[in-house]
């Protein structure tokens, strides 16, 4: 009985997961579907040294903003398992810019997960900027980040261009990372009011159907392979079933009783 429950529970959590997984390849916002799925790759970004005197530092960047980073066979700095975008400072003590330093002795002093995890996102279409434009910038805040037991996370706005750029650092403030990207992706399509697929409410009831046929159909093909069940013993639970009319006329009668009285439970006799 016990492998038929956690089954069950595996098909429900299984669902969850794909009914709520983050996926950059269909974002509808305010009926404008994008597809940023050219974008599933990790970028890396190469900032510019800094004077730290007497040291130099600089600070890079991997970016991926659809699914977790994955890394290159040489690559040792690396991010917590599940990272959408991490930040990794290198210290030098000789400049790295300078050609006749074949060896500027760097050492990796922080790797920061900005963003992933627990992946959360926040999706939102800017203002109309011109006349040109059919819909504004497409902001993506990504959270799921922590560094040194403080939330982190990455506001990625995305802007319509007729070249794909490389991401853009603006700037990293309060805990987050601010990043525009100039790409075709971001350059979104309206959805035509004849195509609006189906509703929330409809894909609860499908999904909570779903879950029903998924408990009837496991149950009895359980009951058949282990009890060598037939007929109505098929039915997992077959007591609760049995039972449930009873059940259900109990409860609408305290209900109706609640309603006309204002008490639950039994009437004093």
């Amino acid at each position: 009985m016990w492998k038929f429950i956690s089954l069950f529970l595996f098909t429900i959590l299984v669902l969850g997961q794909t009914s709520l997984a983050y996926n950059c390849s269909d974002i509808v916002v305010d009926r404008i579907k994008f597809d940023l799925s050219d974008l599933n790759k990790v970028e890396e970004i190469i900032g510019d040294v800094e004077v730290t005197y007497p040291t130099y530092t600089r600070t890079n960047y991997l970016i991926n903003p659809c699914e977790p980073l994955t890394y290159k066979d040489d690559q040792v700095d690396q991010c917590e398992n599940g990272t959408y975008i991490c930040e990794i400072i290198i210290n030098y003590l000789k400049d790295p810019r300078d050609p006749k330093e074949s060896d500027p002795k760097n050492r990796t002093i922080s790797i920061k997960s900005v963003a992933g995890g627990d992946i959360k996102e926040s999706i939102s279409l800017g203002p109309v900027l011109n006349d040109v434009d059919s819909h504004g910038n497409l902001s993506i805040i990504l959270h799921g980040g922590s560094y040194k037991n403080e939330s982190q996370q990455a506001n990625i706005t995305f802007i319509c261009s007729e070249q794909n750029k490389t991401a853009n650092i603006i700037g990293y403030k309060e805990n987050t990372l601010f990043i525009e990207w100039e790409t075709k992706a971001a350059c979104g399509e309206r959805i035509p009011e004849e195509d609006k697929g189906m509703g929330g409410f409809t894909k609860f009831i499908l999904i909570i159907l779903f879950i029903v046929l998924c408990y009837f159909g496991i149950g009895a093909a359980y009951n058949y392979h282990v009890y060598k069940a037939h007929g109505w013993d098929l039915l997992p639970h077959l007591d609760f079933w049995r039972d449930f009319p009873y059940l259900a006329s109990d409860f609408f009668k305290y209900l109706v009783n609640f309603i006309r009285t204002g008490r639950g439970g039994y009437a004093r006799v």
